[in-house]
């Protein structure tokens, strides 16, 4: 049986249809037994989807996508 952990690695997999049927199964059996991973699944989807809706209809400023991008390549380098 998968554990929160496991739980938390498979999801982005998961969402995308892209496990295997056993693992997948066993995902789905965690879940049924574990609220708070499926409060934590259903607000990932919620953000998922929010982010990309907001990121199609709005331009990001350059100060923000230069700023992120600083962030980012700061990030890499440590």
């Amino acid at each position: 049986m998968i554990c929160c952990k496991e739980c938390l690695e498979l999801l982005h997999d998961y969402l995308e249809g892209e496990l295997n049927p056993e693992v997948n199964a066993s995902l789905e059996e965690h879940l049924e037994d574990c609220p708070p991973c499926v409060a934590f699944v259903n607000t990932y989807k919620s953000t998922t989807r929010l982010s990309r809706t907001a990121l199609k209809s709005n331009e990001i400023p350059d100060i923000v996508k230069e700023r992120l991008k600083e962030f980012v390549d700061k990030k890499k380098g440590s």
